[in-house]
C-alpha cells in the first residue's frame, strides 16, 4: 500500500480529519494530558518498563537470515 504524500493530498486528509474531529470544550479536555502525580508515576513506570524491554531485547543474540 501507497500512501500520497504530496501536498495536496496531506492537505486533503488534514481537512477531513478535522471535519471528523469534535473540537468542542468537553471535548477538547480529553486530548489534555494528566499532569497529575499519580498518571506521571504511572507513565514513567511504562517508561522504565519500555527501558527494560529494550535493553534485553539488545541483549539477546542476532538470527542470521
Amino acid at each position: 500500500m501507497t500512501v500520497d504524500m504530496s501536498p495536496e493530498a496531506i492537505s486533503a486528509r488534514l481537512r477531513k480529519a478535522a471535519e471528523l474531529t469534535d473540537l468542542t470544550l468537553g471535548k477538547r479536555l480529553h486530548g489534555k494530558v494528566d499532569y497529575s502525580p499519580e498518571a506521571i508515576s504511572a507513565r514513567l513506570r511504562q517508561v522504565e518498563e519500555l527501558r527494560r524491554l529494550c535493553l534485553a531485547l539488545g541483549e539477546r543474540p542476532s538470527r542470521s537470515t
